[in-house]
């Protein structure tokens, strides 16, 4: 019994032995494979350098080399887990393969996402107000000149009308359709850490630059920037080096563009021009027209070809993360000698000292831009110009210059169109611009009291434009305009603007009592900003009435921040900005702008998480003040004096003496000022594939700065600007996106976005009466539009047309507002038609399909609710055939068909809705990985812009800002084919 215990206690430990060595032969089979691989940005194609690579539930950890290249050995059957800053971390189970290609996702798709926000970043989940952050799609995008292309149809509550047909051309950025009437309503935009004066503030930034868009929307977000933050805030950050990359990565990006006229306006034909001016023109028998067969519109259109590269460099050398971008864009427009060029350099680099407590992030930018401009007047001019005369025409005494010009018994014509192709071809246009942008920005973290930082950051931003216009004597265009005389003329402007800005502040971050911490800023701003313009025009024997003008703004700010968080759950902010501008008198030069915001992240609760669908639910609670101080000139308080020119001099015994002309101003202008309550949800469920966020908002703007009438004597000049009036602003937002499916070698996402919006105008003078409306909306001395108490700001005033049974209109015949017929076209029997150009109504949809190494994306946007004036129907006759200055004019079909002898500009006949969708962008690509060695990538896309029109508007095309149609140089169609290469 004993000797049987004996052997017990020796089989014990040896069967334990053996087990052991078993799975230690079987833990150094599985260390003896090797698994390899490349981690790769699954939104650029770009291989990540420095991923983390850890097999799941072990200690062994790779990063990724200089080429995103990994390597390491683990088990046949074991998980990695993949991670990287900016990325969603992925979990791969081998199941014995050993190459594995990993693709990321961007962060941009997670609520854990860092967004940055004014004077610092939070983790979005931990913000509180409504901010939006967007990373340009690199895959679907098409030919993009300028940055704000990138957001079209992108974002809710902000509403991009894209610019015209022009290469270079901006567009119009609003963010809950502005705060002000008068006043500007662009938003502030600033550009690592800049905020950007005016002059195309975008047009010279190059897009490849951008790393994201962040959109600050509601006052909580925006009242840090205080004074210029009631129309919403852009904050663009650029590119950086990436540290630990030790070698070089460059990019190539480069795209071949051919743009065509997407329609043209539809006129008669030259035949059918005869046929209409034989039954309908009232033309003596001494008039003939042309035998020319001419499509003006074809005549001053092309197909038009462009080309845009860009090249990189980014890397890390002695720890200090670099990046070197060059770029060149030649777009040609689709109205010949119509040209757009602009040349990019960029410069980066991130430094850190004293063991990493100090960053330095410097950034330079700079840009050469060199448009060939044309008028857009010589797009109307084709729209009517005769088709039965030529295009050029030679006359014994050279007037014309060999172009057709209007005569009558061998004398120009000088109310007469001028020759569209003349205009083109003999203005010699040409816009040019440098500009440069740049800051330092160092971040001290204090040794030994790490939770505190100082930063200071200087910045510039400098612009200078050269313009010149020259039209040599007897062009077609000079018996037309100008001194109507044949005089040709030379025409310069040299403008200059400087903004320099200090900014330094101080954070505090502190954790205690395991759940509470403290995000506290406290800082002071100082803005300068400075123009000058030097206008001259020459014309022979024409003394020059031109006077330069320079001056100068200071803006000076205090500002503080306190974030406070309860267990990652409870998130309060509070902020106050003080604000002083040169603009106002020392009395009313302080404003000060306060906000406050709740969230409440409803997931961080015990019975969120139990549900386990819901990945992420934010509930946000936010008020705000902001202010407004752009308008007109730099110091509208203070009494000026105009110098008078040379040609307006008074005599003083035998000397020529320049006159002082008193200018109006109000001494009492004060901060135009916007209160704004929101309320916001955040959502995630299923892990984030699906997620979105809804907000709902109301703005009241008191304090207008406003132009106004003011009675004849109370002042210098009968209208000034001054503070008056109220406006309400109230809409709703929705953004959603997804992955409805999600595999290894199929993705396809989808993103959405809604948006209501509407103002009412409260208040516009001190005594509002039925009668009381400020005029706007103006073509050719005309107004359209109106702003009245009650209606929505760019309301459209009108003549309500009458018909007849058949519902024909009746010419000159409208309804009164007794409900009368009258043929009376004056103010008086015009209505407030309640219909406005600006857009209540818009939304976004894109789309992107990824399968293996192909991509396929959708961009589309649309609106509608707002109304667009067809001024260039409203300003066609049956008079055009032929007018008392013996010219004829072409005209539409529908004009013809209308039969109204004389112009009816005024008529609600050419009010119509401006409702649309626009198919913006189709994308087709294909990705080559690893081209001649690791970390090499090559991409191609074929690509379609402004693919398809959908709108019953009977004009070109009604995405227009204000509403009036007229002359407007359109959007091409452009095809586009793009190559990326990273090496």
């Amino acid at each position: 019994m004993i000797q049987f215990k004996q052997r017990k206690n020796l089989l014990t430990p040896l069967l334990f032995l053996v087990g052991h060595l078993v799975v230690l032969q079987q833990a150094i089979g599985q260390e003896m494979t090797a698994i390899k691989g490349t981690v790769f940005n699954r939104a650029t194609g770009k291989a990540i350098v420095g991923a983390n690579i850890k097999v799941k539930g072990q200690d062994r950890t790779v990063l990724t080399d200089a080429n995103g290249n990994y390597q390491l050995k683990a088990g046949e059957k074991v998980t990695l887990v993949i991670s990287y800053v900016g990325f969603q971390k992925q979990e791969i189970q081998l199941d014995g393969r050993m190459q594995t290609d990993i693709f990321l996702e961007p962060a941009d798709q997670e609520l854990e996402e860092v967004v940055v926000i004014g004077y610092g970043q939070v983790k979005k989940t931990d913000a509180t107000g409504a901010v939006a952050s967007l990373k340009p799609d690199q895959l679907n995008k098409g030919v993009q000149i300028t940055p704000q292309d990138a957001l079209v149809g992108k974002i809710a509550g902000v509403n991009i009308v894209p610019g015209s047909g022009a290469p270079g051309s901006e567009g119009t950025i609003r963010i809950r359709m502005g705060a002000s009437l008068s006043a500007s309503n662009d938003p502030l935009i600033v550009i690592d850490g800049v905020p950007i004066s005016s002059g195309s503030p975008l047009r010279s930034i190059n897009p490849n630059d951008i790393e994201t868009f962040t959109v600050l929307k509601d006052a909580s977000a925006t009242a840090i920037y205080g004074s210029r933050a009631s129309n919403g805030v852009v904050i663009i950050t650029t590119k950086k080096g990436t540290l630990g990359q030790s070698k070089p990565q460059f990019n190539y990006s480069s795209n071949f563009t051919l743009n065509r006229v997407a329609s043209y306006y539809d006129v008669l034909s030259a035949d059918e021009y005869r046929k209409a001016f034989a039954e309908k023109a009232n033309a003596p028998a001494d008039f003939q027209l042309g035998s020319a067969n001419t499509d003006w519109q074809k005549e001053i259109y092309r197909t038009a070809f462009g080309n845009d590269h860009n090249l990189s460099l980014t890397g890390s050398t002695s720890g200090m993360p670099y990046r070197v971008s060059g770029g060149y864009t030649n777009q040609n427009g689709i109205i010949k000698e119509n040209k757009y060029q602009r040349t990019n350099l960029g410069f980066g680099i991130s430094p850190k000292f004293l063991d990493k407590h100090l960053s330095v992030d410097l950034n330079l930018k700079g840009s050469l831009e060199r448009e060939r401009p044309i008028s857009t007047g010589v797009i109307g001019s084709a729209i009517s110009f005769d088709p039965t005369r030529p295009v050029y025409e030679d006359y014994p005494d050279q007037a014309g210059l060999g172009y057709y010009l209007w005569r009558n018994g061998g004398t120009p014509i000088t109310l007469a169109p001028s020759n569209p192709v003349a205009e083109l071809f003999l203005s010699d246009k040409l816009d040019r611009i440098k500009r440069s942008i740049g800051n330092v920005a160092m971040d001290y973290k204090i040794h030994g009291f790490e939770e505190l930082r100082l930063n200071l950051n200087l910045g510039y931003d400098i612009r200078k434009r050269d313009y010149e216009e020259s039209i040599p004597d007897k062009a077609p265009s000079m018996y037309t305009s100008n001194r109507n005389d044949g005089r040709g003329l030379f025409r310069t402007q040299n403008d200059k603007n400087t903004n320099y800005m200090l900014t330094a502040y101080a954070n505090y971050v502190k954790k205690f009592g395991g759940k509470h911490q403290i995000d506290a800023t406290v800082g002071y701003e100082w803005q300068r900003f400075w123009y000058s313009t030097d206008p001259k025009s020459v014309v022979k024997d024409v003394v020059d009435t031109s006077i330069p003008d320079e001056d100068i703004l200071y803006l000076l700010s205090f500002f503080g921040r306190v974030n406070y968080s309860f267990a990652e759950k409870i998130l309060l902010t509070g902020t106050l900005r003080a604000d002083a501008s040169s603009r106002f008198s020392p009395e009313n030069r302080w404003g000060y702008f306060p906000s406050a915001a709740l969230a409440y992240r409803l997931s961080e609760e015990s019975f969120i998480k139990d549900m386990g669908k819901i990945s992420d639910l934010k509930l946000r609670l936010s008020y705000g003040r902001t202010g407004q101080q752009e308008i007109g000139g730099y110091h509208p308080y203070l009494s000026t004096y105009s110098v008078s020119s040379n040609a307006a001099r008074y005599l003083f015994g035998s000397n020529w003496l320049n006159m002082y002309r008193p200018n109006g101003y109000d001494p009492n202008i004060r901060w135009e000022t916007t209160d704004t309550y929101n309320l916001g949800l955040d959502f995630g469920f299923f892990n984030n594939r699906l997620y979105g966020s809804f907000d709902i908002y109301k703005r009241y703007t008191k304090d207008l700065l406003n132009k106004i009438a003011v009675p004849a004597g109370s002042n210098f000049t009968n209208i000034i600007e001054t503070n008056i009036g109220d406006m309400e602003s109230r809409g709703i937002e929705l953004a959603l996106g997804g992955s409805p499916i999600k595999k290894k070698d199929l993705e396809w996402t989808v993103n959405a976005n809604f948006t209501y919006g509407n103002a009412t105008i409260k208040k516009l003078n001190t005594i509002d009466t039925d009668d009381n409306y400020v005029k706007t909306g103006t073509i050719s001395r005309n107004d359209f539009q109106v702003q009245k108490v009650g209606e929505t700001p760019n309301t459209f005033f009108l003549l309500k047309q009458a018909y007849d049974d058949n519902g024909k209109a009746i010419e000159g015949s409208y309804i009164a507002k007794d409900g009368s017929v009258t043929t009376s076209e004056q103010d008086a029997n015009k209505y407030i038609t309640g219909k406005s150009s600006r857009v209540p109504y818009y939304y976004g949809l894109s789309t992107r399909l990824n399968y293996k190494n192909w991509d396929l994306g959708i961009n589309g946007h649309g609106s509608f609710g707002n109304y667009v004036l067809n001024y260039q129907q409203a300003s066609q006759s049956m008079m055009d055939l032929f007018s008392s200055e013996r010219v004829s004019s072409n005209i539409s079909q529908k004009a013809l068909d209308r039969g109204f002898t004389q112009e009816r500009y005024f008529s609600d006949l050419f009010l119509e809705s401006g409702a649309f969708f626009r198919i913006d962008n189709i994308t087709l690509g294909h990705s080559f990985r690893r081209l001649w060695n690791e970390g090499t990538a090559l991409r191609i896309a074929l690509s379609a812009q402004n693919v398809k029109l959908f709108t019953k508007y009977s004009g070109v095309d009604p995405e227009l800002f204000n509403g009036l149609d007229n002359n407007v140089y359109q959007r091409p169609r452009i095809y586009t084919l793009s190559l990326n290469l990273s090496f």
